[in-house]
């Protein structure tokens, strides 16, 4: 079972207390995917934050020529994906899949929600980390956009 310590090296709970760790660990769980399951899809009402506890998962997203885009790859201890439960609309908007044997922690998002609302200091620095998260997935995607337009020698900005 994950401790409250192991989740504080979580890259979206670093800055909680101990008491705030306890509480999110109250509402969550661990699930084991096999090598190829899909976590979550995108489009999928999204109910559940994860945080990896070991195992890789692909983040991809359809487009509208049904072509799957692989935009992030979720391989560290403590990586955090299915952000988009904290975000409005609260849909998936991309795909999980597992490159091979996979266990998580899942939280449900409603009960997270709630701990943000009622302790605005601890939502301040979630949403700060998830902010960072977020821009620095967006650059590694660029950077891999921009990769590939070399490779077809295409110039980049």
């Amino acid at each position: 079972m994950v401790s409250a310590e192991w989740l504080k090296k979580a890259e979206l709970f670093k800055a909680l207390d101990e008491s705030s760790l306890s509480v999110l660990l109250s509402a969550s769980s661990e699930e084991s995917f096999p090598e190829g399951g899909m976590i979550f899809k995108q489009g999928e009402r999204a109910n559940r934050l994860y945080v990896l506890i070991e195992g890789v998962v692909d983040l991809t997203v359809k487009t509208q020529e049904r072509i799957d885009f692989m935009t992030s790859k979720i391989d560290g201890e403590g990586a955090v994906f299915g952000t988009a439960s904290l975000m409005e609309p609260y849909h998936y908007n991309v795909t999980a899949i597992c490159r091979k044997p996979t266990k998580v922690l899942t939280i449900e998002a409603d009960h997270l929600k709630k701990r943000m609302d009622e302790n605005p200091g601890m939502g301040m620095e979630i949403m700060k980390k998830l902010a960072s998260l977020y821009f620095n997935r967006l650059n590694e995607m660029r950077s891999g956009v921009s990769n590939l337009l070399r490779m077809f020698g295409m110039k980049t900005p």
